[in-house]
This record gives structure tokens, C-alpha cells and sequence, in this order.
């Protein structure tokens, strides 16, 4: 199919329907990958929507007649944020190799005026990172993919349910432990919370030192899984600890697997018995670091 029969048009706004349409396309092009998650409809609204302003990302959407074909997104930064973050391309697999790609990534970048990363880019995609480097895109970072199952062999954790002055908790949390400058950091709990996936039951704390570990919980009709999104602690054993708990959670929430994303050294999961299963790179244009 050549991909001048499509039409490529920016949305100005994020509806029930088109979520589903986008996060059903995201799931059948990540199947088999090692980035293959649960992709929902409010999945994709919670990553692509500005938490603190509801404001809808800048989103081209490809169609052949009234077929969904491809996507790309860029989710407007958040106050103390520096950049906008890349969604994207997404293509049908049978409409790849024929520009599409390239097409809708051009769109999103013409109509945006901040400086962009790139989600996670698997290595293991195929042509992916080339994709990104013959567009003119650089490696920023490289990031680590782990997955675990669930245990319930591990002792209780704290909480964030009935905790009080939890907003006080995560912002020092955000500031001493992951460096976040303090309006950014004050607004951290307000963000999650407006992540659909977000439970105070997935918080888990250690108030001695002040630590946390963020969980989302992430289901839908093809799996199911804990995905371990922060983790914030200075103390190794802490942190081992956390993650150890995290499994725990994973077993009282029945879900199928332990998945974790992080960009520091992995010794602390796989202590914790999880396995890489992959990595991923993020890329900026240049100029931009």
C-alpha cells in the first residue's frame, strides 16, 4: 500500500473512542517485544494527557478510509518539565516500510515548538533505533527492562492508604531522592493520582528513611501486570526491600507478572530475582541535551 493513499490529520482533542482506537493499534504493534504490556484505553489517555492542566497532546492520526493506520503524539511538558515527550510512530505492520512513519513523525514535530524525547525504543524492535538516528534523532539514554513473578513470600508493607500528610511524604521524597526541583516535586502526588492506573494501595512506603516505591497496576483482555514505576531510596537494602514487597503486592493484586523500567543499575531488581528481558534507548534531536 503506498502510503499517499492515507490521510494524516492532527487531532484537537482526546475522546473515549479514539483512545481505545490508539491503544488497540499500540498493542497489536508491541505484541511480542520485549516492551509487550497491557495497553488500554485509559493507558493511553493518562500518558498522553498533561496531568496538572487536562490539556490533550498534539496528536496525528493516519487513516485509510475509516481504518486507524498509524499514529504519533507529543505529550505537552508539564510545569518544571524541559521537554515535550514523543509518542510514537505507530504503524500498522502492514502498512510499514512505505513512509508512513516518517510522515506522521514530520507532522508532530513541525507542529510542536518544544524540545522532544522519545518514549523507551526497544532495542529488539526491529529497525526502530534506525528509524530514529536516519531521521536525525541521537541516543540520550539507555534504559533496562526487567520482569519478575509474583510472591507471596515476603513480608507485609506500609502503605499509602490512611497515611496523612502524604503530600508532604512523596514531594520530600521527590526532592532528596530523584532530585526533582520543588514545584515539580510538589505537584508529583497530584500527577499520579490523575493516572488512571494509580492506587494508594500500590504506594508502598518506608517512613524511617522516607523511601517509596510507585506500582500501577495494568490489566486488560490480553494480560495483566504490576509495573514497578519509581523507585525512590538511597539505602540498598531498602530499596531490595521495596521491590521484595512489590512482588508480594503483585500476588494479592493477581496479576500475572512483575515488570520494572529503570535507567540505573539493575542490581537492585535482579537481587530481588527479576530477569532483563530487554533494553531500550531514548533519543533527542540534536541540540537538545
Amino acid at each position: 500500500m503506498s502510503d499517499s493513499r492515507l490521510q494524516i490529520d492532527l487531532l484537537p482533542s482526546l475522546d473515549d473512542d479514539v483512545c481505545e482506537e490508539l491503544a488497540v493499534l499500540a498493542q497489536r504493534c508491541i505484541s511480542g517485544y520485549s516492551d509487550d504490556r497491557p495497553v488500554s484505553a485509559s493507558l493511553v489517555r493518562s500518558r498522553l494527557t498533561n496531568a496538572l492542566t487536562g490539556v490533550p497532546p498534539v496528536l496525528a492520526v493516519a487513516r485509510d478510509g475509516q481504518n486507524l493506520t498509524g499514529w504519533c503524539a507529543v505529550r505537552r511538558p508539564e510545569p518544571g518539565e524541559t521537554r515535550a515527550r514523543l509518542w510514537g510512530p505507530v504503524v500498522e505492520p502492514s502498512a510499514r516500510r512505505a513512509g508512513l512513519g516518517r510522515r506522521l513523525l514530520q507532522t508532530v514535530v513541525g507542529a510542536v515548538q518544544w524540545p522532544l524525547v522519545t518514549t523507551d525504543v526497544p532495542v529488539d524492535r526491529d529497525g526502530a533505533g534506525v528509524f530514529f538516528t536516519e531521521a536525525g534523532w541521537e541516543v540520550l539514554d539507555t534504559i533496562t527492562v526487567l520482569h519478575g513473578t509474583p510472591s507471596a513470600d515476603v513480608p507485609g508493607a506500609v502503605t499509602a492508604v490512611g497515611i496523612t500528610g502524604l503530600e508532604a511524604y512523596v514531594a520530600a521524597a521527590g526532592r532528596r531522592f530523584a532530585g526533582l526541583e520543588s514545584s515539580f516535586a510538589e505537584s508529583t502526588l497530584l500527577r499520579w493520582r490523575d493516572d488512571a492506573r494509580f492506587s494508594a494501595e500500590t504506594l508502598l512506603l518506608d517512613p524511617p528513611t522516607g523511601a517509596l516505591l510507585l506500582a500501577l497496576v495494568q490489566r486488560n483482555t490480553t494480560g495483566s501486570e504490576l509495573l514497578v514505576a519509581e523507585v525512590w531510596a538511597a539505602d540498598t537494602e531498602v530499596c531490595r526491600r521495596l521491590i521484595a514487597q512489590a512482588h508480594a503486592l503483585a500476588a494479592s493484586q493477581r496479576v500475572a507478572t512483575v515488570r520494572a523500567v529503570t535507567r540505573q543499575d539493575p542490581a537492585d531488581f535482579t537481587a530481588s530475582g527479576m530477569r532483563v528481558t530487554g533494553r531500550c534507548r531514548t533519543y533527542i534531536l540534536p541540540g537538545e541535551r
